[in-house]
């Protein structure tokens, strides 16, 4: 073709591109380190299942469709890179093929075959992405020019592409080649156009042209697919299709083993944190270099903000602006964030004291003076917030949006002191009495009166410790709950005690609430009571205990094998020790907990339970499994007043009114008071009871 102007187009391509990329990697580079380089086998399956293969695209019933138009776009992208490389090849020497993919070899002709089908499927694609936006019109999806940009560009970089195959072949088949131009003919896998019937079908549309027209076509295809293609990687980096880029790289370094980043166990010993105002997240340049890249990687599809339970009920908790705001508020201070990283790793180099507090005192100023709640995000934003998850588990790059939540309510508890001032009395009920009830904790083992349950203290011996939680002992509703988990644990001669007027809040609300101070202390005191009585065992009836027990604990030294009541249940059926009578009357569903489910995965054993003991079977809710609705008591909720838009536990009870069942089953406390309240509300408390698992087994054992 012609290899001065290929070079000077990909010189300037491809310069431009790596100055972009050189400036977005030294800003992410410039924030706080955290360590995501392990584990690399695990992470290499992620990458192929969750974003090679489209896994929460094409996964997600609700938005299959989508799901597949983004896919086979995705797809078929991977796929031409091959082709890309060759016409970049060709750009310099005519005929130019990559090694084993000439016309002496099978995977050739099977590459064009499948790259020619590729780019018509991608262009029904594309059609279809248009439509989609233009007519249809989904609510979660912002309409934006930029959008069409990119999806014209994609189109135009199909229809380039197929009409330089089908110009070559009119010139080779129709005008004798005139041009001598190559293509792939061998005795025993034919003439390339065989493989290639959506180049033909293009062919045929310009069969019409004479041999210079043709000609002309060809040449004028190649260049505007090359300056196309080169126009489209510069115009990446600078929106929201930077996650084109960004999101195999976000994917393969998302959070291992737990959903999400855990909450730091914060040093509050260093007077230095407390000086410069680095607990939790206050100010931009406090974000850890991964947090970045979520923000670079958000791909505004609105997925997140369409399963929020917050966003869903009016409240001003929309992820997608609030992922926009820090964007801009990390790029607006991008020339700051990379002096001050230069600094830093010049304090490595030098060992004068002196001089070192210079450079520290010179970084403080570099340091983004605007305060991100209040300035960025507005505080009714970041405490509408129930943490359940429902955002990181559809979105289809792994964003983790939670954690980044936790840490700047810890900012706000911490350092500014400022948060939603009904928490006040639950916080001075964890700091009294070890609840955020504030009941006396010497009432704390009151609901075992005459049940025979032995407390740790009186026989340490145990099996199992049954961790009972604050709702367990102190609310007169969840307190039901725990005789009749006693009574199924007694009937099955389990070994188990419980701690008594020991056990304490494990600090799960106080942490979501950002109160890291109150959630460490009584961590350690739990933790300190455990380890004397050497517990290994527990058994937890409330998710957000499991939850705290089984993940956090393990961050201050606390190592327990913990289950949730239901798992527990489900093997005591399994193994006999319990049988039920197959007797509950009436239609009956599930509400999936969120710290149950999307925490921890537990799916399937509620439901085992629940058709055993069903005469009717289980009926599943329009929002059930992953995609369970929240009930809003989560992330320090159940003790804030829920003053903004429609009541979340209203929204979910009338969900379940609609599905006309009977009787309603709950593996959470929280969730039972919010879901029997929603019902209240509606006065159909009478028409549909709502009972936990452990109380429906505990009426129909044998």
């Amino acid at each position: 073709m012609n290899p001065l102007l290929m070079s000077l187009l990909l010189i300037v391509g491809l310069a431009v591109f790596s100055r972009t990329m050189y400036f977005k990697i030294r800003l992410l580079l410039a924030l706080e380190p955290i360590d995501r380089a392990n584990h690399i086998k695990e992470r290499l399956q992620n990458l192929v299942v969750i974003a090679i293969g489209q896994k929460r695209l094409v996964g997600r019933k609700k938005e299959r469709a989508s799901g597949i138009m983004h896919a086979f776009i995705f797809w078929g992208f991977c796929v031409l890179i091959v082709r890309s490389l060759t016409l970049y090849g060709e750009g310099f020497l005519t005929g130019f093929q990559l090694p084993f993919f000439g016309d002496d070899y099978l995977i050739g002709y099977l590459y064009i075959g499948l790259k020619d089908i590729m780019e018509g499927i991608v262009l029904l694609m594309v059609l279809y992405a248009i439509f989609r936006r233009a007519i249809l019109k989904p609510e979660r999806m912002h309409n934006t020019w930029e959008a069409y940009l990119v999806l014209a560009m994609i189109g135009v970089l199909m229809i380039s592409d197929l009409l330089i195959d089908g110009a070559r072949y009119n010139l080779i088949t129709l005008h004798n080649n005139p041009t001598a131009l190559h293509f792939f003919h061998n005795s025993q896998y034919g003439s390339e156009f065989i493989w290639t019937p959506v180049a033909l079908g293009a062919a045929s549309l310009i069969s019409w042209l004479g041999a210079d027209a043709t000609q002309y076509l060809l040449v004028g295809m190649f260049w505007l697919h090359i300056i196309t293609q080169l126009t489209f990687l510069n115009l990446l980096p600078l929106g929201k299709h930077f996650h084109v880029i960004t999101a195999l790289p976000n994917v393969f370094l998302k959070n291992l083993g737990y959903p999400h980043e855990k909450a730091k166990v914060l040093d509050l010993e260093d007077e230095s944190v407390w000086e410069d105002e680095s607990l939790g997240i206050n100010h931009i340049h406090q974000l850890n270099w991964k947090q970045g890249l979520d923000l670079y990687t958000c791909t505004e599809c609105g997925r997140c903000k369409e399963v929020c339970p917050t966003y869903t009920t009016d409240k001003p908790l929309n992820l997608l602006d609030f992922n926009d705001k820090l964007k801009f508020e990390l790029l607006e201070n991008a020339d700051n964030l990379i002096k001050r990283a230069a600094l830093a790793a010049t304090i490595k180099e030098d060992g004068d004291p002196e001089k070192i507090e210079e450079i520290k005192a010179a970084m403080a100023e570099l340091n983004s003076k605007k305060p991100l709640i209040g300035e960025v995000i507005d505080p009714d934003t970041l405490w509408a917030c129930t943490t359940c998850r429902a955002c990181e588990q559809v979105c289809p790059v792994t964003i983790e949006h939670v954690p980044r939540i936790i840490a700047m309510r810890q900012g706000q508890t911490l350092m500014a002191g400022e948060y939603p001032n009904e928490l006040n009395v639950a916080f001075k009920g964890l700091e009294r009495n070890g609840n955020p009830w504030g009941i006396g904790y010497d009432k704390r083992a009151d609901w075992a009166e005459g049940l025979g349950v032995k407390t740790m203290a009186e026989d340490p011996d145990v099996d199992y410790l049954l961790w009972v939680g604050c709702a367990g002992s102190f609310d007169d509703r969840s307190k039901k709950v725990s005789v009749s988990l006693v009574k199924i644990l007694q009937k099955a001669g389990v070994s188990f005690a419980i701690l008594g007027t020991q056990e304490k809040c494990t600090g799960d609300f106080a942490r979501r609430a950002g109160n890291e101070m109150m959630y460490q202390m009584m961590a350690q005191e739990n933790i300190e009571t455990l380890n004397n009585y050497k517990v290994k065992k527990i058994i937890a009836a409330c998710p957000h205990c499991l939850n705290t027990l089984a993940h956090e604990y393990p961050q201050m030294g606390g190592n327990y094998e913990v289950v949730h009541h239901t798992q527990f249940i489900e093997e005591l059926i399994k193994s006999g020790k319990i049988t039920l009578n197959k007797s509950l009357e009436g239609s009956l569903t599930y509400h999936d907990p969120c710290y149950l489910g999307r925490y921890n995965s537990i799916y399937d054993q509620p439901r085992s339970i629940l058709q055993t003991l069903s005469k009717d079977g289980l009926t599943e809710l329009n929002r059930h499994g992953q995609e369970s609705f929240c009930c809003g008591a989560g992330g320090g909720r159940m003790w804030m007043e829920e003053t903004i838009g429609k009541r979340i536990n209203l929204e979910r009870a009338e969900e379940i009114v609609d599905q006309k069942v009977t009787n309603l089953a709950v593996a959470c406390p929280f969730c039972l008071t919010m879901l029997e309240d929603g019902m209240k509300e509606l006065n159909k408390e009478e028409e549909i009871k709502t009972q936990d698992i452990a109380e429906l087994v505990a009426n129909n054992m044998s």
